[in-house]
């Protein structure tokens, strides 16, 4: 049986330091109605918008890692572990995929949180 640390160490791990994380957690999505006159016509819109400026989207194959190397395009059953250098976290949003995956840092924090992010592939 496999322990918890052989199990870690037979996958590929990636280590991404000083990554910039600027995206804000999405409050969601917002219906809104408007009644428009002009003139004599009367109109009602309905429509959507986005609430917050959003997650920010991380593309595995855009990062470098540690030592220099470009991670793949595609990681198998990725897990993202963000390590936050100060008091503000950042968060992983949603799942991942095998090519990219969202984060977001806390709403507190006064701008960009600087992170080191752990990419492990845990396969099927």
């Amino acid at each position: 049986m496999f322990s918890g640390l052989e199990k870690l160490t037979s996958r590929r791990a990636w280590f991404v330091p000083d990554f910039v994380v600027w995206g804000l957690p999405s409050l969601g999505e917002a219906a809104f109605l408007t009644v428009e006159d002009i003139d004599t016509t009367t109109s009602v819109l309905y429509g959507s918008a986005d609430i917050e400026p959003g997650e920010q989207e991380v593309v595995f194959s855009q990062l470098v890692d540690h030592r220099g190397n470009q991670l793949p395009e595609s990681i198998r059953a990725p897990k993202v572990i963000p390590r936050p250098r100060d008091r503000y976290t950042v968060f992983v949003i949603d799942q991942e995929s095998s090519e990219k995956c969202k984060v977001a840092r806390d709403p507190e924090a006064p701008g960009a949180v600087t992170v080191d992010l752990l990419i492990v592939e845990m396969g099927d």
